[in-house]
């Protein structure tokens, strides 16, 4: 029966989040592409694995498990085709989803493990972790890592130091593992024994975490211009911060942080951008805020709230988030993924422990209600879905124009004049064109030539000094 049921939460997840197989790339998911390429040598593939400075790469953090390793492949093997990668991240969801059920399961019963899956699932966060695929694929397969490390830890040691080791290479969040793998302990021991147990089985780890960082630090580095990724302390920030990403976990589109004003007010535009989907977005957040404060009062005044496992998984919740609490110019929602089974493990042990059936019913409803109508405005409003689109048209305009260019040769996206205006930050269409190509890289990776040029009209036109005679016109057309 177990296997019937984990094959509908996938079924259920592929009807919400299919459409991501279409997206094409864009952004971020060029520039991997373009960091992920290596002379063809095995000393070069080795390269990948080095801790290189931001100076010499243009790139922060170590993550060549989840970054270089699956971008260079699929690059080498298919070209721009999404489908691959595509493919693989829905695989490794898939993964999470049913390890978040043994692992769940193995901490309560499997009942709760099935409705924390199902809800990871459907959860609107797999809208930034699918569609937005530079982001996605590493915090998707930090997880994946994760919660097969903590499965292990307690039959196969070896195996699970692996997949720590796995998780690290792949995105900086999984530097809680040490944190999950002593609260292990606690789960089964006393204080001081699992305190003693912490210091002589995970010092290894412990050191590995703080290797990591200081590596990350000091030897690759960050760039000063980068000021998204300028750390904030202020305790206001970091509690709306933390409001926020429990926001989106229990299902909130990550886009309405757009039209919120403070004071938690919402913006007029909110209605002429999202005419199909405010009301019921609102409508399934209010009806589960609601029924979920009951059930913490209620759990508040139980004994339940004593449960050692309920506070494993609140402690990895909270901890998990703490990198990203003080970037708060930086919020994603695919930042979630590595504590959304922790989260959901929470949320369903207080929501059915109770056995309380009406506010069951209630808060699943609601929860269906927010997760599926935010699943569907990401499929049409979410940044990555459109940039995709976009990009794709662009490149197919360049191909059927352009099959072939000589090296050397220039592209020059001129603006669209039919195009109305927006903003005067948003400017033209060939500066739109020019964040979805991410500039140069989706055109060199296009024709496999470093040699090409791409210039923009908004972006300061064709340069004096560079041959008219090599350069071939476009017009950037982004509208559907």
């Amino acid at each position: 029966m177990a296997k019937w049921l984990i094959a509908f939460i996938f079924l259920c997840t592929l009807t919400l989040y299919g459409p991501a197989f279409n997206t094409y790339f864009s952004q971020d998911d060029f520039f991997h592409f373009k960091v992920s390429q290596t002379d063809g040598t095995l000393r070069g593939f080795a390269d990948l694995f080095a801790f290189r400075s931001f100076d010499e790469r243009k790139i922060a953090f170590y993550r060549p498990i989840t970054r270089e390793i699956p971008f260079g492949i699929s690059y080498s093997l298919f070209g721009l085709n999404q489908i691959p990668l595509r493919l693989l991240s829905l695989l490794l969801v898939f993964g999470n989803i049913y390890l978040t059920y043994l692992l769940i399961s193995k901490l309560f019963n499997k009942t709760i493990g099935w409705w924390s899956a199902f809800f990871v699932g459907i959860s609107s966060a797999n809208t930034a972790n699918l569609y937005y695929l530079a982001g996605g694929m590493q915090t998707i397969g930090a997880t994946f890592f994760i919660l097969l490390c903590l499965l292990l830890f307690e039959r196969h040691k070896i195996w699970s130091f692996l997949t720590f080791l796995l998780a690290l290479g792949s995105e900086e969040q999984a530097a809680i593992i040490p944190l999950l793998l002593s609260g292990l302990y606690f789960l089964k021991n006393s204080p001081s024994v699992a305190f003693k147990k912490t210091l002589t089985n995970l010092w290894p780890h412990i050191l590995i975490v703080l290797a990591f960082a200081l590596a990350d630090y000091f030897l690759i580095g960050f760039s000063k211009d980068e000021t998204q990724y300028s750390l904030n302390f202020s305790v206001k920030r970091a509690v709306n911060t933390f409001f926020w990403y429990t926001a989106w976990a229990l299902g909130l589109p990550e886009m309405l942080i757009d039209f919120v004003l403070p004071g938690l007010k919402l913006k007029p535009t909110l209605l002429k951008y999202w005419p199909h989907y405010y009301k019921p977005v609102l409508f399934g957040f209010s009806v589960c805020m609601g029924t979920l404060i009951v059930l913490i009062v209620k759990t508040l005044k139980s004994s339940i709230i004593k449960n050692k496992t309920l506070w494993f998984l609140i402690i990895w919740f909270i901890a998990g988030l703490l990198p990203v609490l003080f970037l708060p110019q930086h919020k994603s929602t695919h930042y979630l993924y590595p504590v959304l089974s922790a989260f959901w493990g929470a949320i369903c042990f207080i929501v059915f422990q109770k056995k309380s059936t009406v506010l069951s019913g209630v808060f699943v409803g609601g929860a269906l209600i927010l997760n599926i109508t935010s699943a569907f405005t990401g499929r049409e409003l979410y940044w990555a879905a459109s940039r995709g689109r976009v990009a794709q048209k662009l490149i197919s305009q360049v191909r059927s124009n352009h099959p072939t260019l000589p090296a050397g040769s220039a592209i020059y996206f001129k603006n669209d004049p039919d195009y109305p205006f927006v903003a005067k930050d948003w400017g033209g269409t060939s500066k739109q064109a020019a964040f979805v190509l991410n500039n140069e890289d989706a055109l060199k990776l296009l024709y496999k030539d470093q040699t090409i040029r791409v210039f923009y009209e908004d972006l300061g036109g064709i340069p004096q000094d560079f041959s008219k005679e090599r350069v071939y016109s476009l017009t950037a057309r982004i509208s559907n």
